[in-house]
């Protein structure tokens, strides 16, 4: 299961390609990933949950960092792409001094690291999926034009996105609320 709030015109073609019809929610407004993650993770203990979030996003509601530690769950993998910039309105606070990674830290999220190469955040990426441990990962990234779209772009409007993204989470057999 994913959510993701980064850059939502290009996380949403971009993901949406890859994931198809799989239980996936993308787009939400700025602030809302980690948030929305969390509860997902907590209403499905026995699946990962990918948050793919990105700093302006997290910037706007960094005290989901204290709600994702307090609670805690093990089967949520939060990574944020850190740009250091807003999609349209100029930096962010990361281009200067703020450090996302002792912002989680400072939150009490136990397992976090910041990555700066592809390398190292494949093997960080592969590691947060094996290890049953909330991971934040910080993933630093050079400000860069749109990539390419690869696969269909399921354009949805947000309501029928909400309206797949539920009829998808109820067809999963450990759905919470099947009887």
């Amino acid at each position: 299961i994913y959510q993701c709030d980064w850059s939502s015109d290009v996380c949403s073609s971009d993901l949406s390609g890859l994931r198809g019809e799989r239980p996936s929610f993308y787009g939400l407004n700025m602030g809302l990933c980690l948030p929305f993650a969390v509860g997902l993770a907590l209403a499905f203990p026995k699946r990962k949950v990918l948050a793919i979030d990105g700093d302006g996003s997290l910037i706007i509601e960094t005290s989901s960092l204290i709600t994702a530690a307090e609670v805690n769950p093990p089967n949520l993998v939060a990574v944020v792409f850190d740009n250091g910039h807003y999609t349209d309105m100029g930096e962010t606070a990361t281009s200067r001094r703020t450090d996302l990674e002792k912002m989680a830290q400072g939150a009490g999220m136990l397992r976090t690291v910041t990555t700066r190469s592809l390398e190292e955040f494949g093997r960080e990426a592969k590691a947060a999926f094996a290890e049953p441990a909330m991971t934040f990962i910080v993933a630093k990234v050079e400000r860069d034009e749109r990539p390419p779209v690869v696969g269909n772009y399921l354009h949805r409007s947000e309501r029928a996105m909400k309206e797949s993204f539920v009829d998808a989470l109820r067809r999963l057999p450990d759905y919470p609320g099947r009887k």
